[in-house]
C-alpha cells in the first residue's frame, strides 16, 4: 500500500470565512461518508467552504463569477459537520471532482442539513444524496457536463433522518471465472450476470431507490413518467417492524436472486441484529407503490460487558450471505471486528412437533433452515472509525473458502486448483479484501474470507492518543494548562478552528482518517478527514503484466473506467501489457472484435498515455478509434436499395468485394459495384465533407511517411501495419468516388501541382499495394510514395487526434516519484498543456478548424479534445454523430467547459451554416 497523492484546502486562504464568524462544532455520530462511481468520480461534502478557498487562490482555472453546479474516474466524499452561530447554521457543501484531476472541484449544492449518505447509481451518472431533514434527491449532468450538476427527482420524508439508500435495480456483475482463467475466449474467461430487478408495467425496471430512516420507516422513491403522476416521482412509506424503533446502523444489499436485503442495529448489543427482504411494486394504476418488509433469519449477539455496536454491513453489495459487524470496547477505546455467515441449518423436531407443517412437507422430523454462524474475527487496540469493501467481488463465491473455526486459508477444491495456475500477485488481487479505518490514523487491509491481516499502513507520522476522554470526533479539545478537567466537569469546551487545526495546534486526530472507500477494482483506496483531507492510495502498488491485463480486459468487459488500475502499473510493463491484450483480442470471434474494438483502442492508448515516450502510439490509438468510428457512421448511411432478404447489406458487399479482389484500378471496381445500393441523399453528402476529408488526409499522410516508417516508429506506423484500417481507408475512398458522382462539392480538395492528376484514384491504387504486404511494402511503393509530396501538398494531421495527457493520467505522473500535493482549487501548471499547434483549436468530433481562443466549447478531461457545445444540425446524420457523444468523449472522459475560455458566448448560427 503506496500514497499516490493527497489534497488538502487552502485554509488560510478560507480563513476569514470559516474563522471570524463561525465556529466548527463535530457532532461525533455524523462523519464524512465517500462513494467513488464506476467512472472514478468523486463527490464531497464539506465544513469548509472550498470555493472560497478557490476564489482566493492565483489559479489560471479561477473564474470570476460563483462556482458551476458540477460531477471516467470520479468520486464522491461528504465531510460531514456543523458550523453554527448564534444567528443560524451553515451546513454541508457538496462537491464533486475526477480522481484523474482531484485539484479541480464543482460545487454541487449548500445544505444547511447534515448530509448522512451519497451512493452512486451501477452506471455512475446518477448521485443520490439523503440529508438528516428526510430528503432524498437524485443529482445528474446537467447538458453531459461535470462542472454543472441539477436535481433528476427529489422526495421528502420531513422529520426522518436519512441512515441509507440503494437503487431499486440490481447492478450487471462481470466477473472472472476462476476456472477458465488461462482460457484465450472472453465468453469463457469472464462470467455475466443480470439479475432480476423490481419490475413495473410491461416489465420495465423499474427507476428510483429505496430509503432507510433513523426511526424505523422504510421509504421508496420511484420515478414515474405517466400522465397520472404528472411526471412527478412517487413516493410511498412502510414500518419496518410492528413497532418502530431507534435504528442506528444500516445497510442495504442483493442477493442472488435480486432481492433487496436491509439490515438494521441499535447501539445495544441486547438487541438484536435485524434482516429484512424489501418488496417494491408498483401498482396497477401506476399511480402508486407498494412497498413491504419481509422478516428474514436474524441474529442476536452474544452480550459483552462495556460494548456496543459500532457498525453492521454486508460484506459487499452482492452478497447477502456475509455480515460484518464490528463492536467497541466504551472504556478501552479498544474494538472488534466480527463476520457471520448465513448457513444451513438442521433442526430436530420433538414428538410434540411432528404434526407440524414443515415436518409434513419433508416427510420427517427434522426441519432445515438457516441460522448465522461466526466465523473470524480480528482485534484493534483503537475504535473503528470506517468500514469498507469492494462493492462487487471480481471473481464469483470466494466467500465460500470461509472456514468457521480457523483463520488460516482454505478454498474449494474447483477454485483452488485454478487458482494455483496463477502467479501470487494475481491470487491476491482477486482476493476481495476489508479496509478498517482505525481511530489512531491506521488503514488495515484484512481478507473477506478469513479477515487475516495484508498490511497496515499508518497516515499520520505521530499516533494521537486513543480514548481520550475529551474527544469529539477525533478533535482534541483545547483547555488551559492549569485546568483541572477532573475537578471542573461542566466547564464549557470549545473545538480548535479549521486554521489551528491545519496548524498543528490541536491532536492530529483530526487529521485521521474517518470515511474510506474502494474503486471498483480495489486498486485504489481514498480516504477522506474530518477538515476535508483528501488522501488516495495505490493498494497494489506494482500490478505485474498478467495482472494488470486481467483487470483492463475485466474493465472493457464490464464498461469500467480502467484509471485507477492504470495507476499501479510500472512504465517497463506497458508494451508487455499491450502485447498480451493484443493477442488475447485477436483470437476473438470477429462480432467479438467488432463490438469491443473502440474500448481496446481507448485502453491502449490510456496506457501510451502513462509513458514517457508514447506520443507516436497514442497518435497511432487516437487515429485508429476515429477512423473506425467514422468509418461505421459513413457505412450506416448505406441502405439496400430493395427491401428484399438479402444475406449482405452494401457495407458488406464492399468490403467482401474489396477483400476478394486486388484490383487496382478505382474505376474497374465501381463497376462491378450497383450505384443505386450506395446512393445517399445529397443535402447528407454535403454536410459530411469535413469527415471525408480527413479520411482522405489521413491517406495522404500514412502514405507520404511510408519511407520513413522503415527506420523509425514515428506517427502512423502502427496505422500503416494494421492491414484492417488499411483496407478501411480503401472502402471509404471508394465510398467517396461514389458520392462524388452523385454531389461533386462534397468531395475532399486537396492542392496539386498537375490540374489532369485524379488524387482518389492514385490513393486507392497505392493502398491496395499496400494491403498485400502491410509489413514489409515493396520497394517500388516506397518509390511511388516519395514521389507523392511532389504531386499534392500533404496536410498536417498530427492536430487531429488529440494526444494530450491531462492530470494524473500522464508521465508526469511517473517523472517524479509519489505521493504528490496538491491543493483544492489550485491547479498545478506542471500538469498543464496548453492548446493546439500554432495557437489554434480544432472541434475533435466535428473535424471543424475553431481558431485561436473559441467561445462555447467543451473539453474532455482525459484526452483533451475539444468540441461545440452546440452546432446547428445540417443533416440527420450529423445529428446522429453528434448525439453520440453527448455522455462523454470517445476515449471515455467527461466533459466540461473550460474556465479559461470566454464562456458563454452563442455562436453564430449563419457563420456555422457556411463551414
Amino acid at each position: 500500500m503506496e500514497l499516490l497523492y493527497e489534497v488538502e484546502p487552502d485554509l488560510d486562504g478560507a480563513e476569514d470565512y470559516v474563522v471570524s464568524t463561525k465556529r466548527m462544532k463535530l457532532t461525533p455520530e455524523r462523519r464524512p461518508t465517500i462513494a467513488i462511481s464506476v467512472h472514478n468520480l468523486l463527490a464531497f461534502s464539506s465544513n469548509v467552504d472550498l470555493s472560497q478557498c478557490q476564489s482566493s487562490s492565483s489559479s489560471p482555472m479561477k473564474d470570476g463569477g460563483p462556482p458551476e453546479v458540477g460531477k471516467r474516474s470520479t468520486y464522491t466524499a461528504s465531510a460531514s459537520s456543523n458550523i453554527s452561530d448564534d444567528v443560524g447554521i451553515a451546513g454541508c457543501h457538496l462537491y464533486v471532482t475526477d480522481l484523474n484531476t482531484p485539484w479541480e472541484i464543482f460545487l454541487i449544492k449548500n445544505s444547511s442539513a447534515q448530509i448522512r449518505y451519497l451512493q452512486w447509481d451501477h452506471a455512475g451518472t446518477k448521485l443520490c444524496v439523503g440529508t438528516d431533514d428526510g430528503r432524498v434527491e437524485i443529482y445528474v449532468m446537467v447538458d453531459n457536463l461535470l462542472n454543472k450538476w441539477g436535481v433528476s427527482y427529489e422526495a421528502a420524508l420531513p422529520g426522518e433522518p436519512i441512515l441509507i439508500a440503494e437503487w431499486l435495480n440490481a447492478p450487471r456483475k462481470v466477473t472472472v471465472n476462476p476456472e477458465k482463467m488461462d482460457s484465450m475466449v472472453y465468453s469463457e474467461k469472464y462470467l455475466t450476470s443480470v439479475p432480476f430487478s423490481s419490475r413495473g408495467f410491461g416489465g420495465k425496471a423499474l427507476d428510483g431507490l429505496v430509503v432507510v430512516t433513523a426511526t424505523g420507516l422504510l421509504g421508496a422513491v420511484v420515478q414515474s413518467n405517466s400522465e397520472e403522476t404528472g411526471g412527478k416521482p412517487i413516493v410511498a412509506s412502510e414500518k419496518m417492524f410492528a413497532m418502530r424503533n431507534h435504528i442506528v446502523h444500516a445497510d442495504l444489499a442483493y442477493s442472488t436472486d435480486g432481492d433487496i436485503l436491509v439490515v438494521t442495529s441499535t447501539e445495544n448489543m441486547k438487541q438484536p441484529v435485524l434482516v429484512n427482504k424489501i418488496n417494491v411494486s408498483l401498482s396497477h394504476s401506476r399511480d402508486k407503490v407498494e412497498i413491504k418488509a419481509v422478516p428474514c433469519q436474524s441474529l442476536f449477539l452474544q452480550s459483552m460487558l462495556d460494548h456496543s455496536i459500532s457498525s453492521v454491513k454486508f460484506i459487499n453489495k452482492c452478497d447477502t450471505d456475509h455480515l460484518l459487524i464490528s463492536l467497541t470496547n466504551r472504556l478501552t477505546g479498544s474494538s472488534m471486528l466480527y463476520i457471520y455467515e448465513l448457513v444451513a441449518h438442521t433442526v430436530t423436531l420433538k414428538s410434540k412437533f411432528n404434526q407440524s407443517s414443515a415436518a409434513i412437507s419433508t416427510g420427517s422430523d427434522v426441519v432445515n433452515t438457516f441460522r448465522w454462524q461466526q466465523t473470524s474475527h480480528i482485534q484493534f487496540g483503537s475504535s473503528i472509525s470506517s468500514i469498507c469493501s469492494l462493492p462487487s467481488p471480481l471473481i464469483p463465491n470466494i466467500n465460500s473458502s470461509i472456514s468457521p473455526t480457523t483463520t488460516t486459508t482454505s478454498s474449494s477444491s474447483g477454485s483452488s486448483s485454478s487458482m494455483q495456475n496463477q502467479n501470487q500477485q494475481t491470487a491476491t488481487v482477486l482476493t476481495p479484501i476489508i479496509a478498517t479505518a482505525l481511530s489512531n490514523g491506521c488503514i488495515v487491509l484484512s481478507r473477506c474470507d478469513n479477515l487475516q491481516q495484508i498490511c497496515s499502513y499508518s497516515t499520520t507520522s505521530s499516533t494521537p492518543s486513543s480514548g481520550h476522554p475529551f474527544a469529539i470526533g477525533g478533535v482534541k479539545l483545547e483547555r488551559d494548562h492549569n485546568t483541572d478537567w477532573n475537578s471542573s466537569p461542566t466547564k464549557k469546551k470549545e473545538c480548535s478552528s479549521p486554521s489551528k487545526i491545519n496548524s498543528g495546534s490541536s491532536s492530529p486526530g483530526t487529521e485521521n482518517p474517518v470515511s474510506i472507500s474502494f474503486t471498483w477494482s480495489g486498486s485504489i483506496l481514498v480516504s477522506l478527514t474530518e477538515n476535508s483531507h483528501l488522501k488516495t492510495y495505490k493498494v497494489h502498488a506494482n500490478l505485474d503484466a498478467s495482472t494488470a491485463a486481467l483487470l483492463m480486459e475485466l474493465s472493457m468487459m464490464g464498461g469500467l473506467d480502467p484509471w485507477d488500475v492504470m495507476m499501479c502499473i510500472r512504465t517497463n510493463l506497458i508494451d508487455n501489457i499491450t502485447d498480451r491484450l493484443s493477442e488475447t483480442f485477436a483470437r476473438q470471434p470477429p462480432p467479438v472484435q467488432t463490438h469491443y474494438n473502440g474500448r481496446m483502442l481507448v485502453i491502449k492508448a490510456g496506457l501510451y498515455r502513462i509513458g514517457s515516450s508514447g506520443t507516436a502510439r497514442i497518435n497511432d490509438q487516437q487515429t485508429l478509434l476515429v477512423l473506425y468510428l467514422v468509418s461505421g457512421a459513413l457505412k450506416a448511411l448505406l441502405r439496400p436499395a430493395e427491401l428484399s432478404s438479402r444475406e449482405k447489406g452494401p457495407a458488406e458487399s464492399l468490403a467482401s468485394l474489396l477483400s476478394s479482389s486486388g484490383e487496382h484500378d478505382l474505376t474497374k471496381v465501381l463497376v462491378q459495384m450497383a450505384a443505386t445500393e450506395y446512393a445517399v441523399e445529397a443535402n447528407t453528402l454535403q454536410s459530411l465533407q469535413q469527415i471525408l476529408q480527413w479520411c482522405a488526409d489521413l491517406a495522404l499522410k500514412l502514405l507520404s511517411t511510408l519511407p520513413d516508417l522503415r527506420h523509425s516508429r514515428a506517427p502512423g506506423w502502427e496505422v500503416c501495419r494494421d492491414s484492417k484500417a488499411v483496407g478501411t481507408l480503401r472502402e471509404l475512398i471508394v465510398l467517396m468516388r461514389i458520392w462524388g458522382l452523385q454531389r461533386p462539392s462534397c468531395l475532399p480538395a486537396f492542392r496539386k501541382t498537375s490540374e489532369n492528376l485524379d488524387v482518389l484514384p492514385l490513393l486507392f491504387r497505392l493502398l491496395t499495394r499496400l494491403s498485400v504486404a502491410p509489413h514489409d511494402p515493396d520497394e517500388a511503393l516506397i518509390d511511388e510514395c516519395c514521389l507523392l509530396p511532389s504531386e499534392v501538398q500533404i496536410p498536417n494531421h498530427t492536430a487531429y487526434c488529440p494526444t494530450k495527457s491531462l492530470g494524473m493520467s500522464s508521465s508526469i505522473l511517473f517523472s517524479k516519484g509519489s505521493p504528490h500535493q496538491f491543493q483544492f482549487g489550485v491547479l498545478p501548471l506542471k500538469w498543464w498543456v496548453g492548446v493546439e499547434a500554432n495557437g489554434n483549436w480544432m472541434d475533435g468530433l466535428r473535424l471543424l478548424w475553431l481558431g485561436r481562443n473559441p467561445a462555447g466549447v467543451k473539453i474532455c478531461n482525459r484526452c483533451g479534445c475539444t468540441t461545440l457545445l452546440s452546432l446547428p444540425p445540417r443533416s440527420t446524420a450529423n445529428k446522429a454523430w453528434d448525439q453520440r457523444w453527448q455522455k462523454c468523449c470517445p476515449c471515455g472522459g467527461r466533459w466540461k467547459v473550460p474556465a479559461f475560455l470566454p464562456q458563454p458566448k452563442a455562436a453564430d448560427a449563419d457563420f456555422l451554416n457556411h463551414l
